[in-house]
């Protein structure tokens, strides 16, 4: 519900409420998610605020877990649902924005932005492994993050040069309490085609923090400032853009038992970025990109590594793209060429670390809008070759990325059918290429299909507005 007050329709007020509740398309799976939010902006002459507070719930049981699979055993296919009965997963998050922006100069604009969240979420899992036993875990996790920003943007001509400023700065700061505890790892055997219910375990085996008491266990604390410039030649038809950054990043681990400090990092970096526009007709433009960024290292995760909870120092991410973009108005498309080269991290002898680099480089391809009267579609193709550079044993250079399909394809479309006002049908198609569960390859995941089909009635009844869906 919706609704604006006061001279000029300057205030609104929004409150939105969600609650299902139902099995999902998986058997034996049933999902209750919630939600609630309460809105308000003001839009003023010179200024304009803004403020959202939400909260949402989400209970999932029995849901189907993910499966790890031995070396060299072929992959199962994904049909029913082997999950134990008492396996569940709960969450819930509490947050807030507040933002604001003042109109210093008719062409300068200062704003602010705040925003807090609060979470927690608890678990109880069974994990099965194909040609190894089932085992049991329980985890519960809180965290509490809280951003903001503020900056200022401007505009102004030198000459036949036009001039786009910005000036911005940024934090974010969160905190993690987690605790988790397995049962025995001998688990109890069972069969996903066929799996066996049994009795919870009790998860009293393998443990860290207090479930009741959660310690903490990592803290991060960033911090950016920028600048940039976009100046406008020939017309507008070109377009260059130089930039800067400062990052800081902190990051703290801390032992789940003890407290005691793990691991800290506190690395700044000043990083540049740069782009480029050339518009040679109306509604094209032709443009490339470098950008590199300071980024958080991953944090040792797993149940059978000697150096859980460990944080990695920062590396630098870059990245380079060129495209090309058409905008008619009523369509367009876009086509971009890219290529990134993280770090990847893995496990080595019972150690977590960061010892090998990926390569991602790839085509994407979208298009949007109204083709036709009444026809409305969106949708993109993404062709992404990922490639082990550098791997932990030295064997998987050349071979590609675990989990990273080659192709994805999704392409959604609505038609509003002539003579039967309000009637809209609706059709969404994905499709996701093949991909390798494993670093050597020899394990490959199909590729998949899936198609939605659904409906919508929007009939107007003079006292009030109702919508139908069906899907």
């Amino acid at each position: 519900m919706g609704r604006r007050f006061g001279a000029d329709d300057s205030v609104g007020l929004r409150l939105n409420a969600v609650r299902r509740d139902g099995d999902t398309g998986v058997a034996r799976e049933h999902r209750e998610p919630g939600l609630l939010t309460l809105g308000v902006d003001y839009a003023g002459r010179d200024v304009r605020l803004s403020a959202d507070v939400g909260h949402q719930d989400h209970k999932l049981n029995g849901a189907r877990p993910s499966v790890t699979v031995a070396a060299d055993v072929a992959l199962p296919a994904a049909h029913g649902n082997w999950a134990q009965a008492w396996t569940r997963s709960n969450e819930r998050d509490t947050f807030g924005t507040a933002r604001g922006e003042i109109d210093l100069a008719r062409e300068v604009v200062a704003w602010a932005a705040f925003g807090a969240r609060a979470g927690e979420e608890s678990n109880v899992l069974a994990a099965p492994s194909v040609s190894a036993p089932n085992g049991a875990a329980g985890m519960y996790r809180v965290d509490s993050a809280r951003t903001g920003e503020s900056g200022v943007r401007g505009k102004l001509r030198t000459g036949a040069v036009g001039h786009s400023l910005s000036a911005s700065a940024s934090a974010y700061r969160q905190q993690s309490r987690n605790a988790y505890a397995f049962s025995d790892f001998g688990g109890f055997a069972s069969n996903i085609h066929a799996p066996v219910d049994v009795a919870a375990p009790a998860a009293d085996f393998f443990a860290a923090g207090k479930l009741n008491n959660l310690p903490p266990t990592a803290k991060t604390v960033l911090s950016s400032y920028a600048v940039a410039d976009t100046l406008a030649f020939a017309r507008d038809t070109i377009l260059l853009t130089p930039g800067a950054r400062h990052q800081h990043i902190q990051a703290d681990s801390y032992d789940y038992d003890s407290g005691a400090a793990l691991s800290r990092y506190s690395e700044s970096k000043n990083t540049p970025m740069a782009g480029l526009v050339y518009k040679p007709a109306r509604g094209v433009s032709l443009y490339a990109n470098y950008i590199e960024g300071l980024q958080q290292g991953p944090v040792a995760s797993g149940t059978n590594i000697d150096n859980i909870g460990q944080a990695f120092a920062p590396y630098v991410s870059r990245q380079k793209e060129i495209g090309v973009k058409y905008d008619g108005g009523a369509f367009g498309a876009s086509a971009a060429l890219f290529r990134t080269t993280p770090p990847s991290a893995s496990v080595r002898e019972r150690h977590f670390g960061v010892f090998g680099e990926q390569r991602n480089q790839g085509l994407e391809l979208t298009v949007f809008g109204a083709p036709a009267r009444g026809l409305r579609a969106l949708g993109g193709l993404t062709l992404l070759d990922a490639t082990q550079r550098v791997s932990a044993d030295g064997l998987k250079q050349g071979k590609d990325a675990i989990g990273v399909p080659r192709a994805q394809m999704n392409i959604g479309v609505a038609w509003d059918v002539p003579g039967a006002r309000g009637l809209t049908p609706t059709a969404r198609g994905l499709c996701t290429g093949a991909q390798f569960a494993d670093g050597a390859n020899r394990q490959e995941l199909p590729s998949w299909s899936r198609l939605d089909l659904g409906a919508s009635r929007r009939p107007v009844a003079p006292a009030a507005r109702h919508r139908h869906t069906a899907t």
